[in-house]
Parts: structure tokens; sequence; C-alpha cells
């Protein structure tokens, strides 16, 4: 695993979060674009993921 995948991972947790915490204190359509992009960044960590078990992992 490298550090692209691990900076998706937190960035898709991070934005999730945030965009949470603020739908439900009334900023809701910002909330919802960051939950989104949230997902968004999780996927990408996922398909990296998918891609490296594929490869064989981190041959060097």
């Amino acid at each position: 695993m490298n550090g692209a995948v691990i900076a998706f991972a937190f960035a898709g947790l991070f934005g999730f979060g945030a965009g949470a915490y603020l739908s439900a204190t009334g900023e809701r359509t910002v909330g919802i674009v960051l939950m989104a992009a949230g997902l968004a960044f999780q996927m990408l960590a996922l398909r990296q993921l998918k891609l490296a078990k594929k490869d064989g992992g981190n041959a060097r």
C-alpha cells in the first residue's frame, strides 16, 4: 500500500465527516457536496487497493 491510497482514504473520511457535520448544522448544500467528494475519494482508494492486489501488491 502506498501513500496515495492512505491519502485518498483519509481525504475520504475527512470529507465525509465534515460534510455530515455541515449538513447537520445548517449548510446543507455544502455538506452534501463534501460527502459526495468523500465518497469519491473512498472509491479511488478502493480502486487503488484492487489494482495493487491484482498486480501482486508492492512488487519493488
